[in-house]
């Protein structure tokens, strides 16, 4: 079998030891290099790289030069959220393949790789079950004033009666509206389904007839906003998606229904979102993602009582990381195995 160079890049979130699951490879004929990106030190950074990708593009983020400086002659790289640049790709004169260690794929230039006709694969089934709880969670949250009333006790107050009182309901009273339906989204659907609760689902990218096998019910967008309880967005931002939902579609939700967001700030006109809950037009919200992280202070959301907020938390678990690796290691499994097979016919 032929030795194929691959180098994995650790950080402070997928660190060494976890990234060493990746010298299961070796078997399949893989030599393992792993080299550190120091820029990235913990989850913080993490957070920050991805909202700096999102936003600006990978033009914006920094060249690992640990990275540049030892991938000429590898064939494949894998990283977690270390940029994969223009500049980083014309130094790999052999390279085969990329793998990403995280759902987006923001930190590489795919328009390059596309050029160059080397294939990307990416972990985008990594925080899927993190993600999807936290979704449940915060719609539960909002609703039951479970944030609110902690806050409040830690107060010393005993609070009894909230803004929502009177639309106060039971899960499975409840309609709720899932826009997107991808690795998410339809756990989501699947997790809501032990509560009772009728689900819709609109998804432009995903066929009718894959959403319906799930028993879930699919409608247009507008029947979706006018009808649900809860509207929890999980689309993937792309230029498509961007402020997917803002006074429009706000306005056409029920003043009673809530909006969650655990996907992207950038699919949300914060504006707009903030707008609605100030005045009253819709019932409430709970928010993961924001277009500035931290939260600055004097933030409008800040002072709203109709909004429950978390430090972009939903796709935190101690399992992911090691998921991440997991998923990885698996493609390249199944990566390896076909281009062994494609060899052998070759010879």
């Amino acid at each position: 079998m032929k030795e194929i160079k691959i180098l994995c890049v650790y950080d402070g979130y997928i660190t060494k030891d976890i990234m060493s699951g990746m010298k299961e490879l070796e078997k399949f004929g893989a030599h393992i290099t792993m080299i550190n990106d120091d820029q990235i030190k913990n989850v913080g950074n993490v957070t920050n790289r991805m909202l700096l990708l999102e936003q600006k593009g990978i033009a914006e983020a920094p060249t690992c030069r640990t990275l540049l400086e030892n991938c000429s002659d590898k064939e494949i790289l894998v990283v977690h959220c270390t940029s994969i640049n223009k500049e980083i790709l014309e130094a790999c004169s052999k390279l085969q393949a990329v793998v990403v260690l995280r759902g987006g794929i923001e930190n590489v230039d795919s328009s390059e790789l596309a050029k160059r006709q080397i294939p990307l694969m990416n972990a985008s089934l990594r925080s899927a079950d993190a993600v999807s709880d936290a979704a449940v969670g915060m719609m539960i949250a909002e609703n039951k004033n479970i944030a609110r009333s902690h806050h409040y006790m830690k107060e010393g107050r005993w609070v009894k009666s909230y803004i929502n009182q009177r639309y106060i309901r039971n899960m499975n009273k409840c309609t709720v509206g899932l826009i997107g339906y991808g690795a998410i989204g339809s756990r989501v659907a699947k997790k809501l389904k032990g509560f009772e609760s009728q689900i819709l689902v609109y998804d432009p990218f995903v066929s009718k007839e894959q959403i319906e096998k799930d028993g879930v019910k699919v409608v247009e967008l507008d029947q979706l906003l006018e009808t649900s309880d809860f509207v929890s967005v999980h689309l993937r931002l792309s230029d498509k998606t961007k402020k997917f939902m803002g006074k429009r579609e706000f306005a056409q939700m029920k003043k009673t229904a809530y909006f969650i967001n655990t996907a992207r700030a950038g699919l949300v006109d914060t504006e707009a979102l903030t707008d609605a809950l100030k005045n009253r037009e819709i019932g409430g919200a709970a928010i993961d993602v924001f277009d500035q992280e931290p939260l600055p202070k004097g933030h409008p959301y800040l002072n709203l009582e109709n909004v429950t907020l978390t430090s972009h938390l939903a796709g935190t678990s101690s399992d992911t990381p090691v998921v991440s690796v997991e998923i990885g290691v698996q493609k390249l499994k199944d990566y390896l195995t076909r281009m062994a097979e494609e060899d052998n016919e070759e010879d």
